[in-house]
């Protein structure tokens, strides 16, 4: 593929699109993929932009890659702060600085709402991205992340 992506925040008309990316991704990294879930999720964020906000690459009227970055209060960062929960680029479209180009415009979207710092994970296996995100200034830190279904 060839010719840059344009980036923008996710419209409602773009919901079912943003959804089956997030869906892929779930899917590429062995994660349980349910389309119906990540579509309420979506639809959830999109209604409401104080949980967070998505942020979607497009080329022409394609969709080809999509963040999602939640807002939390932190009491480690001392206010407000933002998760990147989810950064996906269609494989076609990797390598190119959609990536780049959709976390830089997630950091001025979460520095615009007052955000002091963004988190993020990354799997042990997954080189490219932890090399895009330390290019871009983050640090890695020596803890692990745990989960419970309530």
């Amino acid at each position: 593929m060839s010719g840059f992506a344009s980036i923008g925040m996710a419209m409602a008309a773009e919901a079912g699109a943003v959804a089956r990316l997030l869906t892929r991704q779930l899917a590429e990294h062995d994660l349980p993929a349910d389309a119906d879930r990540v579509t309420r999720a979506v639809d959830g964020i999109l209604a409401d932009d104080r949980v967070g906000f998505l942020l979607v690459a497009r080329r022409g009227d394609e969709v080809v890659g999509v963040s999602y970055v939640a807002m939390i209060w932190s009491l480690e960062h001392g206010g407000p702060s933002s998760w990147l929960e989810e950064l996906y680029v269609l494989p076609a479209w990797r390598g190119q600085g959609v990536g780049a180009a959709l976390l830089r415009a997630s950091l001025a979207q979460a520095r615009e709402r007052g955000c002091l710092m963004m988190d993020l994970e990354v799997t042990e296996d997954h080189a490219r991205a932890a090399h895009l995100y330390a290019r871009e200034g983050f640090v890695a830190l020596p803890r692990g992340r745990w989960v419970r279904g309530l």
